[in-house]
């Protein structure tokens, strides 16, 4: 039995045919407009994943490509002002720090050599300034903090300084140790009458200033006085003496743990203006060989490090990167200034021109960062004769021949760390030149795997988009209703 085709069956047949036509147009345009082969993952899942891990490697490739970039931007400013600074330590020129060195070691005039340590001392603040450059808002040499700028000048506190009220709370503890107790003590410079302690001399008990010089295994006679007076002449009673305080046993004339800062001599002040100014590395004395400032500076220079995934195949062991698989960005200024704290014991040997006869001496407390030579070496210049030209002292001569000497080799050691610099820039250099090519060839296996033909593309759209119009135009001779179902309707 034939069925008999009504115009209502003719018309679902119809709305779904056109439904049909409708989705394919929509998907075939929805292809073009995209240009990929899916919009869902549910379309095809194994091509999905595919390139969803594809383009997870080319959005990481991009990610250190740019943190690459950056990053050889900063050593760029870097390699550019330790090239500024270079021409200072080597080139001849009259103004450059190398050559006003030669020039005051040429026997200059008493002003020439005065005016040559003022050079050399605003020549040491431009190459903490050249060390204090910036990329961006970032501080170059600061190591991993690069808010704040690394190197300034500073009044140097005394390290070994102890609060008085401080060393009196724990003096009171009966359970001190005797270690303790004597670390504290040494707070204070003197004993008073009562035989507590004090820092006032004017508290302090007196006694008879004592001749060092005389011999105590002997009579207190004429020529062996044991006392000396206002004026510094021998007396034998020790009412004639000068009376002095009475020094505290316990506390140590090296540390002088009673004064805030430090003067230009080494020795103690409690009043800011009179301390000796000197550089400062983040916060620390570049010349200090106290315990806690070196612990601070080998911290910086071996301890801390700022990694950073430039694409080395980064790793972690027990939640710390893998230092061979990242990159570590801190540059630390004293690392390419010569380091910090002082040398002991330096011999030093000068020939006197005039008799040839060589001269020696044993020099302490030269400084090792680069910078604070060039500065010491400008002030013991002005301490010079501004007439004759004179060493102010024999000392101050043999000083400057020891620093002469410390600035030599400390330009050799910034010399080789200059090139480790330029080394790394050109590693940063052709790192970039890689991920470039990993990240283009990346973006290439994506396209190929997600990425449709234009042509055929539009090939499929034109002809989804035929059998669309075709479908609308058959429902022109569906659309009139027959007789039997106008009269059932």
């Amino acid at each position: 039995m034939i069925p008999r085709m009504t115009t209502v069956g003719t018309l679902k047949n119809y709305r779904y045919s056109l439904n049909r036509s409708n989705n394919t147009m929509t998907k075939s345009m929805n292809t073009l407009l995209t240009r990929r082969l899916f919009n869902s993952y549910g379309e095809d899942p194994a091509l999905a994943t595919r390139c969803f891990q594809i383009r997870h490697s080319y959005w990481r490739a991009n990610s250190q490509l740019n943190v690459n970039e950056s990053l050889r931007h900063k050593y760029d400013v870097a390699w550019e002002a330790t090239s500024s600074m270079s021409t200072d330590l080597y080139a001849l020129a009259d103004d450059t720090a190398y050559g006003n060195v030669l020039r005051s070691l040429n026997q200059p005039t008493g002003p020439g050599r005065t005016a040559l340590g003022q050079s050399l001392e605003a020549k040491a603040k431009d190459l903490a300034q050249i060390m204090n450059s910036r990329y961006g808002e970032n501080y170059v040499f600061a190591g991993a903090d690069t808010l704040n700028a690394p190197f300034t000048w500073e009044r140097l506190k005394n390290p070994d300084y102890i609060d008085p009220e401080i060393a009196q709370e724990k003096l009171a503890d009966p359970n001190l140790s005797a270690d303790e107790r004597k670390k504290y003590s040494g707070a204070f410079q003197y004993m008073t009458a009562a035989n507590t302690l004090t820092n006032n001399p004017a508290e302090a008990a007196t006694t008879p200033k004592v001749n060092d010089k005389a011999d105590w295994t002997k009579p207190n006679e004429a020529g062996n006085e044991y006392f000396l007076d206002k004026n510094g002449n021998p007396v034998t009673l020790p009412a004639d003496a000068l009376q002095v305080p009475v020094e505290n046993p316990d506390y140590d004339q090296e540390k002088n743990a009673a004064f805030k800062y430090l003067k230009a001599d080494g020795t103690g002040t409690n009043d800011k203006n009179e301390a000796k100014v000197g550089l400062c590395y983040r916060g620390v004395p570049v010349d200090s060989n106290a315990p806690a400032d070196v612990e601070k500076m080998e911290y910086f220079l071996n301890g801390e490090s700022k990694y950073i995934d430039v694409g080395l195949g980064h790793k972690e062991d027990k939640g710390e990167a893998v230092s061979s698989t990242v990159f570590d960005s801190a540059l630390q200024g004293t690392y390419y200034t010569g380091g910090y704290g002082t040398k002991n014991g330096v011999e030093v040997e000068i020939e006197d021109p005039e008799t040839g006869r060589t001269e020696k001496m044993t020099v302490d407390n030269i400084p090792q960062n680069v910078i604070s030579v060039v500065y010491e070496m400008g002030q013991i210049l002005q301490r010079c004769d501004k007439d004759s030209g004179a060493w102010a002292s024999k000392e101050d001569q043999f000083r400057f021949k020891a620093l002469v000497d410390e600035y030599e080799d400390g330009c050799a050691a910034f010399r080789e760390r200059w090139t480790e610099m330029d080394t790394q820039t050109g590693f940063l250099r052709d790192n970039s030149e890689l991920l470039t090519d990993t990240s283009y060839s990346l973006q290439q296996q994506y396209m190929e795997l997600e990425d449709v033909d234009p042509a055929a593309a539009i090939s499929d759209f034109m002809f989804a988009r035929y059998c669309y119009d075709a479908a609308l135009k058959v429902g022109n001779s569906v659309l009139s209703q027959s007789l039997m179902d106008y009269i059932n309707f």
